[in-house]
């Protein structure tokens, strides 16, 4: 084979490696129906020598991903989906959150030390805490969302759970007086807490009933 047409493949391969890495975030029921298909169409519109996704198509396609993602499943009540996009602004908060907590560090440092010098270890200790933390709150906000869209009945006693964490974590900010110190980062708790209020009602509404499985909660 020719200099010019191991290039060719080579750049076909990579056009199709590209494409198909986009196509991955498309729901897998879907590309195991039309993947093939598109890829076939994305190709044969590809210009001469491309060697990977045009920007214009890779936006398109993960638009298209997300609008696809974010639809409801398949006799999915839109009790639960709303349940579910809670929880992925629940992430969003958290990150949020995470960023205010760091943005807002020395501030509420300097009001601590100044009303308790001793307090200052503590204060950075509980700083610490939730900086390792968030990332965890996130990562847990996300497995929720995914599993509560599968119908798993485990899901909904996970969420009830973390609710239950979040607002004891709330209380213990409310007691300890935060709200003096650190408004920012109370209002982003507060935030957090109504959004994982939201959430939990609406997968414990009648109208979500029929949608979980208590059969695959061994699954969790």
């Amino acid at each position: 084979m020719s200099e010019p047409a191991l290039s060719g493949v080579t750049d076909s391969a990579g056009l199709e490696h590209g494409y198909r890495r986009l196509l991955a975030f498309y729901p897998k029921a879907f590309r195991r129906e039309n993947e093939e298909e598109i890829l076939a169409v994305l190709l044969a519109c590809a210009q001469d020598g491309q060697t990977r996704p045009s920007l214009e198509a890779s936006v398109d396609l993960l638009k298209g991903a997300m609008r696809m993602r974010l639809r409801p499943r398949p006799g999915q009540p839109r009790t639960v989906f709303a349940a579910v996009r809670l929880m992925w602004v629940g992430a969003a908060a958290e990150l949020a959150a995470l960023i205010t907590i760091i943005v807002t560090a020395g501030a509420v440092r300097s009001a601590v030390l100044h009303a308790d010098p001793a307090a200052g270890h503590a204060l950075l200790d509980h700083l610490v805490a939730d900086v390792v933390g968030a990332p965890i709150a996130i990562g847990v906000w996300l497995f929720l969302a995914w599993a509560n869209s599968k119908g798993r009945d485990s899901a909904r006693l996970a969420s009830a759970a973390s609710f239950c964490l979040l607002t004891l974590s709330l209380v213990g900010a409310l007691v300890q007086g935060a709200v003096a110190y650190a408004p920012a980062d109370m209002i982003a708790a507060a935030v957090l807490w109504l959004v994982g209020l939201g959430a939990v009602v609406l997968i414990f509404v009648p109208a979500s009933n029929r949608y979980y499985r208590p059969r695959e909660a061994v699954l969790i």
